[in-house]
């Protein structure tokens, strides 16, 4: 990033929420930390986006943590063509070395619900890279922006609550259901923010196609860590009922 912009973040920083942050980041050294609180950082870019934002991320080197928070939230607010946000993509999920920026960035992308299928073959190489970041990008990706969508335009909701009956009743489908659940169907051995991705993945899929995922949750052929830290997830969200949270403890205890 540019020196201006640069000045202009180190203008925004707060030092008490810098060491908050950078507690909840281990992958962080301190020192690149500026402290910049998320909604700060969603403003001046969605301002950088209005202007020349393409010269802007032109500037290759970040020093910052922010500065690379910034550069991913830039490309949600003002890329309007799939392939080029694509291209830019490319670029960004190689700096990705944390989960704030990960999960922070993937979040914004919203352009790519109106190209899944074109979004789906450009993460494939992610989803199956042998980088723990690469990989917990497109499965991030897949959470935020396949997982509830219906064979049509609309958005399948999560249920509000998840009971014993559901567990057992028919199976729901949905139109990216199954090519995910095939995407979780092997060990994650990238590392442990590729699994945590896929356990929270797993634990999204729960609350919204309960009778489908029980059954994905005995049969995938996942890392024992991953299956146990979805059924924790699945544990400690409110949705599932209390019968349903104990039906999940007795799996987890049979692993």
């Amino acid at each position: 990033m540019r020196e201006e912009i640069r000045t202009k973040l180190c203008e925004m920083k707060e030092a008490k929420y810098q060491k908050f942050s950078a507690a909840l980041i281990p992958d962080i050294k301190e020192s690149v930390m500026l402290g910049v609180r998320l909604p700060a950082l969603r403003g001046y870019a969605k301002e950088i986006a209005k202007g020349d934002w393409r010269k802007e991320l032109s500037y290759e080197e970040d020093l910052y943590f922010e500065e690379t928070m910034l550069r991913g939230m830039i490309l949600g607010y003002a890329c309007e063509e799939i392939d080029e946000l694509f291209s830019y993509l490319k670029d960004f999920i190689p700096r990705v070395t944390n989960w704030s920026v990960c999960d922070s960035v993937c979040s914004g992308l919203k352009l790519v619900e109106r190209y899944p299928e074109k979004t789906w073959e450009f993460l494939k190489p992610y989803l199956y890279a042998k980088e723990e970041y690469s990989v917990r990008v497109g499965l991030i990706m897949l959470l935020y922006h396949f997982v509830k969508l219906g064979e049509g335009k609309e958005k399948i909701p999560r249920k509000r609550k998840v009971t014993i009956k559901d567990l057992k009743g028919e199976e729901e489908t949905g139109r990216y259901l199954e090519p995910i659940l095939k995407v979780l169907d092997r060990e994650f051995t990238e590392g442990y923010y590729a699994q945590m991705a896929a356990a929270w993945l797993l634990a999204e899929l729960f609350v919204v196609y309960p009778a489908r995922t029980i059954r994905g949750l005995r049969e995938l052929r996942l890392d024992s860590f991953t299956r146990k830290k979805a059924l924790q997830k699945i544990r400690e969200s409110r949705i599932p009922e209390e019968e349903v949270k104990a039906y999940i403890k007795e799996m987890a205890n049979g692993i």
